[in-house]
């Protein structure tokens, strides 16, 4: 006779068989046969203070290793707290799985507790959902929906299964059902040669990376084919790192302020790899005149506001590699002297940004300054996490990428702040070796606040260090340009480093630039979850905002 157990417990098996190793979640009662059973099963519970934040260490997961993220969440508000983490997912194409619990199948229509319509909520923000209402089906929904994250473009999934069909006993499956991975697909060898020709007719070649190379796994691919053929790289989202910044073809984000994208800016050909092109993508200067090669899994994307010269329909790694293979000719000598062009650019823009940071003196700090310090204490070794607005601008500027997932922030598109805290756990976790150091605004820094205790708790020593401007500084900048003055827009200098210690971790204020590696490495020799909360120049308004200002006005 087969041992019988609840179906929660068959969830668990199926997530476990599925690689799945850690879950991240909101206790209730109605998802209590899933917990049990991952308890049961080996696999990390990771209990956070808000749903919200359960989604967004899902993300952050993913992120920074490449696979799924699991959340778990319970019925009703469980669910609706978790909404933001799935529309940010769903944004920047991440493969996460929401498991949520759902009121009983026998008190339907009977207002029963925390019943929602909780398909129709998620559905507009999930590529699939589904809720199983069959006991003996729970792990062949759980072993669909993660194969679902993974198909074609990645994104968020949802499963709910009512409490009463979880806490039923059934049959252990014989085998456990598990998600498997269709192999990538590839492009048609005619479209490579199209490529390949585009490429050799020429001089001014860019390649912009997306998300889309990150979740291929295409840094080895991408790398070889820059190589081979000539390519200059640069990155966004959760391309950054694919090629690592000290790759002698990748030439970084695409920053705004002078620099080698500013110079590519006159590039003839460019290829984009897994990019979705939206704000602030398609600001005109970028794509006009210029000839355009769009690949992506998803065929209907690159039709989208830029529709390619030439569209490829492929894994962005498989596409790297046909390419490769199929270029029959080394790096021309026009390529050489334009990636020499372009680094020459780089090089002008970095000791630019260095002299902003070296003019400014005296107190509050320049945020150049406060960036520039968190990469030196950090290291090389370090995974970097960026959340706010300005703060999130002035990161993504100066932060270096040192490898695939080392550098986390949220996505362009939805634009949703207060991923950082749990985007920096969820990177710990995956990285228990690495520093991990988180750069956030203070108002960002309150929307997930209590994330600090789960750190405790869990003992996850990350460093949260605040770029404290008393404000809501990308919004209030806008507003004095365009209004002249500000509204609900300030929150003053607070003591955020006193909530850390409140809650167990370490804390320390700081309000000059000389004083803020040696509180980096303070707080990182506490092995405590730490606060670095530092005063900066809320006049310094970065880059980003104002070329973002300056597209929205116009």
């Amino acid at each position: 006779m087969s041992e019988r157990v609840q179906a929660g417990r068959v969830v668990a098996q199926t997530l476990r068989a599925s690689g799945v190793t850690h879950v991240f979640c909101l206790q209730g009662g109605h998802v209590d046969p899933i917990l049990f059973g991952c308890e049961a099963e080996g696999i990390r519970i990771v209990d956070t203070r808000h749903e919200q934040a359960a989604a967004h260490m899902a993300e952050g997961w993913a992120l920074a290793t490449g696979e799924t993220g699991v959340c778990v969440v319970t019925a009703g508000p469980g669910l609706s707290d978790a909404v933001t983490g799935l529309a940010n997912a769903s944004m920047s194409g991440s493969p996460i799985l929401c498991l949520a619990g759902a009121r009983p199948l026998a008190e339907a229509d009977t207002w029963p507790l925390q019943d929602l319509d909780q398909l129709g909520i998620v559905t507009p923000i999930t590529k699939w959902a589904r809720s199983c209402a069959t006991a003996t089906r729970a792990g062949e929904y759980v072993a669909f929906a993660l194969a679902q994250a993974r198909a074609g473009r990645p994104g968020p999934v949802y499963l709910d299964i009512p409490v009463d069909v979880l806490a039923r006993e059934v049959d252990i499956p014989d085998p456990i059902p598990r998600a498997v991975r269709a192999s990538p697909p590839g492009a048609d060898p005619a479209v490579v040669a199209q490529v390949g020709a585009e490429l050799r007719a020429s001089q001014r070649p860019i390649v912009l990376v997306g998300s889309g190379a990150h979740w291929a796994g295409a840094g080895a691919a991408l790398g070889h084919a820059a190589e081979t053929i000539g390519l200059p790289v640069f990155s966004i989202s959760a391309g950054r790192g694919v090629l690592p910044d000290a790759h002698e073809w990748s030439f970084g984000p695409p920053a705004p302020i002078g620099g080698a994208f500013i110079d590519a800016l006159d590039t003839d050909l460019v290829l984009c790899l897994g990019v979705r092109l939206g704000f602030p993508l398609m600001n005109g200067a970028v794509f006009a005149g210029k000839r355009v090669v769009r690949v992506d899994l998803d065929g209907a994307e690159t039709a989208r506001n830029r529709p390619g010269d030439v569209n490829v329909v492929a894994d962005v790694r498989v596409f790297c590699e046909q390419l490769t293979d199929a270029w029959d000719g080394g790096v021309s000598a026009p390529h050489r002297a334009w990636a020499a062009r372009l680094r020459a650019a780089e090089t002008a823009s970095k000791a630019e940004l260095a002299a902003r940071a070296a003019a400014h003196v005296g107190k509050p700090v320049h945020p150049l300054q406060l960036v520039d310090a968190i990469v030196d204490a950090a290291g090389p070794d370090a995974v970097l996490v960026a959340d706010g607005g300005d703060s999130l601008t002035w990161g993504m500027i100066a932060f270096p990428s040192y490898g695939d997932g080392r550098l986390l922030s949220t996505g362009i598109y939805l634009g949703c702040l207060g991923v950082g805290l749990p985007f920096a756990l969820a990177a710990k976790l995956a990285n228990p070796s690495r520093p991990v150091v988180l750069l956030c605004g203070d108002g960002t820094f309150g929307l997930n606040a209590m994330e600090l205790d789960t750190a405790v708790r869990h003992d996850i020593p990350i460093v949260c260090v605040i770029s404290n401007d008393g404000s809501w500084g990308m919004s209030r900048h806008g507003q004095v340009r365009n209004h002249g003055h500000t509204v609900a827009t300030d929150l003053g200098v607070r003591p955020y480093h006193e909530v850390a210690r409140a809650l167990g971790g370490y804390g320390e204020f700081v309000d000059e630039a000389s004083e803020i590696r040696g509180a980096i490495e303070r707080a990182s020799a506490s092995g405590l979850p730490s606060v670095v909360n530092v005063a900066i120049d809320p006049e310094i308004c970065s880059p980003y905002t104002e070329m973002m200002a300056a597209l929205e006005s116009g």
